[in-house]
């Protein structure tokens, strides 16, 4: 989506490449526990979304994990991706009750320069946990760190400790996850959900890798008493549009635990190139450990020394979509193909009647509109559930095997946000059409992906910066939302600002967001 976010050359962005290169991979540190009676839990920069949501559901089964239990990143693009990722990012659109990852609770380090001129490392700790904060220990007897790495490590070995509690200090009581989102997100103004330049909060969040993130700590949440699923076409996306903020996003109180929103050229491309990524999920389940062990296969294979090996397995996969079965219930695909627009909801019950409050309103929006311009259809069983599931996270993967089985075609990926009132399609005014116009959202937040495909000849990083163009001064909206600005992406002068202050001798992802590749930012 973003080009990566690693210092490497290419036609726009020239490296520095005399400076060396170091990668640190934080797999290992992989841990997690909870703290405050399951309220809330620490987690370590490796540790793992699925893993998270499989022990805490294990821990308290009445808890949830803080951020998405599948987002469009995890399958098949990055099936491991962690905490400290989405704080990094402010990723997490679909978990609209929830908000994006975001806390104000974090250990991470600076690199920076002391007055004798030396490069030193500097631990920041704003954990907020009793027992591990830097004033607990005095010199020469111990630090935060090695608390918090002993602590991890026998949790992680199986000894038993007592639960750790947030402090009464100022850190030990800020935030662990956005706590205005619900009524941001019901504030149907011109301004934007969210977006990657946000500048608020510590310096954790959305932080694209000038800090290194060692901790997190997030709240959890508690589980719906029941919920619902629906697959739900509209004839056109003004009706679509109005069910949002009419049904779902009418007050904060009863809001759906999700909805994700997908077009026509969606619908065919997942359904011509997808099935069998989806009918991984289908089988494993959303949260498996052998998703990784596939992911890890197919990319041994594309690392092979043959031609166009990088290409096979998404080859295998177009041209035997076929003998895969259909992702989701037949009732539901003819739907699919009869109107343009589609959304996947999932609603909750929460104890408060929030469930009945929204459905009413969904009833009386369905014969307002009539069935000719809505059809809903309710998942009966868990599988219909999870084809919903399978059928819209496998969007990004299903656009690449598009994409490399039909041969002419090449294909770029964008994603931004649109003001709060707003989410009509930006209007392209270049002569290029293309050939597909996927465009998928985590409606409720109205952060929009899009996998625009061209025939040859077109350039379609051309397009890119066109389509960026587009959205911000004639949609007023903002281009990166949740993937980061990488190598592709200008960031703001304020954002830019607030990176070098973070990493004031750019030692960390230098390049990104339009900054400087070399030492101290000099040009």
């Amino acid at each position: 989506v973003i080009g990566g976010s690693v210092p490497r050359s290419s036609s726009r962005v020239v490296v520095n490449q005399s400076r060396p290169v170091v990668i640190m991979n934080m797999k290992y540190l992989d841990s997690f526990f909870p703290i405050d009676g399951g309220k809330r839990v620490v987690c370590m920069a490796g540790a793992g979304l699925a893993d998270l949501s499989r022990k805490i559901s294990e821990w308290f089964p009445d808890r949830e994990s803080h951020h998405s239990i599948l987002d469009s990143s995890t399958f098949l693009l990055n099936p491991t991706a962690t905490a400290a990722d989405s704080v990094a990012f402010g990723s997490g659109g679909t978990q609209l009750r929830k908000g994006p990852a975001y806390t104000d609770r974090a250990m991470y380090i600076r690199v920076e320069q002391n007055k004798f001129g030396q490069n030193v490392v500097k631990v920041i700790n704003q954990l907020g946990i009793k027992g591990i904060e830097d004033e607990d220990f005095h010199e020469g007897k111990g630090n935060a760190v090695e608390q918090l790495e002993a602590y991890q490590r026998d949790i992680k070995d199986g000894y038993s400790r007592a639960m750790a509690v947030s402090s009464r200090s100022p850190n030990g009581q800020a935030k662990a996850h956005d706590t205005n989102y619900v009524d941001h997100v019901c504030n149907h103004n011109e301004d934007v959900s969210r977006y990657n330049a946000d500048c608020s909060g510590i310096d954790c969040n959305r932080s694209e890798g000038k800090v290194l993130i060692l901790a997190t700590v997030h709240d959890t949440y508690p589980c719906p008493v029941r919920t619902r699923d629906f697959w739900i076409s509209f004839l056109n996306l003004e009706t679509a549009l109005a069910f949002r903020c009419e049904v779902c996003l009418q007050n904060p109180q009863d809001l759906p635990v999700s909805i994700e929103y997908m077009n026509r050229d969606s619908f065919d491309v997942i359904d011509t190139a997808g099935r069998g990524q989806a009918a991984v999920i289908q089988l494993l389940g959303v949260s498996s450990p052998y998703i990784k062990q596939l992911l890890d296969f197919k990319l041994w294979i594309e690392s092979l020394p043959f031609e166009n090996a990088n290409l096979w397995c998404d080859q295998f996969l177009y041209y035997f979509n076929s003998i895969f079965p259909e992702i989701l219930p037949k009732h539901m695909m003819e739907s699919g193909h009869a109107m343009d627009h589609h959304v996947a909801m999932t609603v909750g019950e929460f104890g408060n009647g929030n469930m009945k409050s929204l459905l009413d309103r969904l009833r009386a929006f369905a014969s307002k509109h009539g069935r000719e311009k809505i059809i809903i259809h309710e998942c009966q069983s868990s599988s219909e559930a999870t084809s919903l599931t399978a059928f819209r996270f496998v969007a990004p993967a299903a656009f690449r095997t598009w994409c490399v089985g039909n041969e002419n075609a090449q294909g770029i990926s964008a994603d931004y946000v649109l003001p709060k009132n707003g989410g009509q399609i930006p209007q392209l005014t270049s002569s290029a059409i293309p050939l597909k116009r996927m465009r998928y959202s985590h409606f409720g937040c109205n952060v929009v992906y899009e996998g625009l495909t061209y025939g040859q000849g077109v350039d379609v990083e051309v397009a890119k910066m066109e389509l960026k163009h587009i959205v911000e001064t004639k949609e007023h909206g903002k281009l990166p939302a949740e993937q980061g600005h990488g190598m592709e992406y200008h960031a703001p002068k304020s954002t830019q600002e607030r990176w070098k202050r973070m990493d004031p001798l750019n030692v960390f992802n230098p390049g990104i967001g339009g900054l400087s590749t070399n030492y101290k930012y000099k040009e």
